[in-house]
């Protein structure tokens, strides 16, 4: 049971987006304890060939600040305290969110993710080519499902709900198999990186689908 699409798609996921990677083995979820002995969920973590570990943050709100940054250090810090290995950390951030301060230096506190800024891909001229694509009779790879899968939320020049639904009309044409986790898995990652008005508008979309 997939609930994102870096689970399902793994490293064509990471490579469909820019990201060089070693070869992933393992999906870890973990229930970790925090230095404010909290229990929190890590789902998204994963094991490299090597040992070392990645973990993907997705971020929902339309914003991110300073006390944002302080909880994804803090679950980082109870990452590695429980596997006592290095992790690569991937910032997912929504396409609301055009630029920001992400590194965070306090002495013996350094935070520098890698950031996947959802507004710096062009969704319209995504679409066109996955769609071009199905139209030649071309089978989509799984680079190509992982971007059909974010097209909801990626930049674009039209509404969340009309770029929702032509990501939708879109995985209606490839077959049931992959039609059903791409709209399966585009639904989870809404709660993981959608919020207000912009998950209103890709909910309403998929009642559709």
């Amino acid at each position: 049971m997939y609930n994102s699409v870096i689970q399902a798609f793994g490293n064509d996921f990471l490579s469909a987006f820019g990201f060089e990677s070693k070869r992933i083995v393992e999906h870890i979820p973990s229930e970790i304890k925090t230095i404010r002995n909290e229990k929190i969920m890590v789902e998204d973590l994963f094991r490299y060939e090597d040992g070392t570990l990645l973990q993907i943050v997705c971020h929902p709100r339309a914003e991110i600040n300073e006390r944002d940054l302080w909880e994804f250090v803090i679950n980082y810090m109870a990452i590695y305290d429980e596997y006592e290995q290095n992790i690569r950390a991937i910032l997912v951030l929504p396409p609301t969110i055009q630029d920001a301060e992400i590194p965070m230096d306090r002495g013996s506190i350094y935070y520098n993710p890698e950031v996947l800024w959802l507004s710096r891909w062009n969704a319209d001229e995504i679409s066109g080519e996955i769609n071009d694509k199905i139209q030649q009779n071309g089978e989509l790879m799984n680079e190509e499902l992982s971007l059909l899968t974010m097209l909801p939320f990626m930049n674009t020049k039209g509404s969340r709900l009309q770029t929702a639904v032509e990501a939708v009309k879109i995985a209606n044409q490839v077959d049931k198999g992959k039609r059903n986790l791409v709209i399966k898995l585009m639904k989870s990652m809404t709660r993981k990186l959608l919020s207000g008005d912009d998950y209103d508008q890709v909910v309403q979309a998929f009642e559709r689908a």
